[in-house]
């Protein structure tokens, strides 16, 4: 299934209860901005998926500053808030990333049936369909898993990788390099990562950019036979990995704990 879809072609099944939408609104700087932006308004039917407590496990001394949530936890997440296999999900947030780390970890679990709305949450209001403050509640479901493991790499993988498999680095060009870092304790990059900055595949609305565009940005990625991508926690990383989907490459693979968890296990960067 194509990974993300347009609001236009969305519309027909707007007021059908065969969407199951989820909010995935956050901010980094200020995490408990989804939460309240949700409860004040939302789309109606909606639940809210938080990067923090919901999108991530427990913060520890490795696996990075958003590790994921364990298989455990995540089909528990799935199965409170009522979600069955085929049912289809439609993610959205302000733009991308938090409502892509969803969808990885949908596609994670083995769930087909899952979406980010293109532009967000404004191309919904774009529309004029109303928005809400009620609370919906489901009932709870059993949800059957098939997880797709080979979508993950961890530390040790990327450590002993070969020299053949391309590593790419997601994060800005100036954080890459090592400079202006202002997240993490420690500057620079993974020894031999290449840089290929996520924003560049979003468009200044909020979508993907075309698939001529996208497929110039990842020349160098096609060709390679299972790349790994990282960022500095294992979000944004997801919007090159879904965009990578949408022009068929599937074998992409995801360092979760990416440049927060290196950097906590070893000193060897550049």
């Amino acid at each position: 299934m194509f990974p993300t879809i347009q609001m236009a072609d969305l519309q027909q099944l707007v007021h059908s209860d065969q969407i199951r939408w989820f909010d995935c609104r956050y901010d980094l700087r200020d995490p408990n901005y989804g939460r309240l932006a949700f409860e004040d308004q939302h789309v109606p039917g909606a639940l809210y998926l938080d990067l923090a407590n919901d999108l991530s496990g427990p913060v520890s001394s490795t696996g990075g500053r958003h590790p994921l949530p364990s298989k455990e936890k995540w089909i528990q997440t799935l199965e409170a808030h009522g979600i069955k296999n085929d049912d289809f999900v439609v993610l959205y947030d302000d733009g991308f990333p938090y409502a892509a780390r969803a969808w990885w970890l949908f596609k994670w679990a083995g769930h087909e049936r899952v979406v980010v709305l293109e532009g967000g949450l404004s191309s919904y209001l774009a529309f004029d369909y109303p928005m809400t403050r009620e609370l919906e509640t489901f009932a709870p479901s059993t949800y059957d898993a098939d997880f797709q493991d080979d979508m993950l790499v961890d530390f040790d993988a990327v450590k002993s990788r070969s020299t053949d498999t391309l590593l790419v680095d997601s994060r800005s060009p100036d954080r890459f390099k090592g400079q202006n870092e202002t997240i993490d304790a420690v500057a620079g990059h993974i020894p031999g990562a290449v840089n290929c900055f996520f924003e560049e595949a979003i468009s200044p609305d909020g979508r993907l950019k075309d698939a001529e565009d996208l497929k110039e940005l990842y020349a160098p990625l096609l060709e390679e036979a299972s790349p790994i991508l990282y960022c500095g926690s294992g979000v944004t990383a997801c919007v090159n990995i879904l965009a990578l989907h949408s022009l068929g490459k599937n074998d992409v693979r995801l360092y979760a704990g990416s440049y927060s968890d290196w950097i906590s296990q070893t000193n060897d960067i550049s």
